[in-house]
């Protein structure tokens, strides 16, 4: 099967699979994107700690959504708890239903704990950022070159397209 070039369809990003904690998932970074925007879609079947350290982002806002997988009942969180930390005094908060956590630029975040996972749930993650990056509470006040980057985790697994 031959591609054929469209005039729209470099905006439509296909095979964007990757892998970053429990299972693949749709994933893209901004320069596969061509925006300020990363998005990453992540299955939780089991608990784990996902974010030890608490740390911020000087530049940019991450939106974190908890989503359950009961598509008849999107309020189902399927008795999931999670424990996420907010603020310079590690202010806990448990979220037992599908919720959005706004982490605004500078706000201190972690540790995010999937403490209890009886049935899966969707952990979504949008970072307003082209890259992402970190800085730990060790780092505040210095310059972004001196802070931990890196790229979005996981790596590109493409998958062929079914055919029809």
């Amino acid at each position: 099967m031959t591609k054929t070039r469209t005039k729209y369809g470099q905006h439509i990003l296909r095979n964007a699979f990757k892998t970053h904690h429990q299972l693949e998932g749709l994933s893209a970074n901004g320069d596969e994107m061509d925006c300020d925007c990363i998005l990453t879609h992540h299955v939780i079947y089991k608990p784990e700690v996902m974010l030890k350290e608490p740390h911020f982002h000087d530049d940019f806002q991450q939106l974190l959504c908890f989503l359950g997988t009961n598509p008849m009942n999107v309020r189902d969180f399927g008795g999931a708890v999670v424990e996420i930390s907010l603020g310079a005094e590690g202010e806990k908060h448990v979220i037992d239903s599908p919720a959005i956590v706004s982490v605004s630029p500078g706000l201190i975040h972690g540790p995010l704990n999937f403490k209890h996972i009886p049935t899966p749930i969707i952990f979504l993650e949008i970072m307003l950022t082209r890259k992402y990056h970190t800085k730990m509470l060790k780092d505040a006040g210095k310059p972004a070159a001196a802070t931990k980057k890196r790229k979005s985790p996981g790596r590109i697994v493409r998958k062929p397209s079914p055919k029809a």
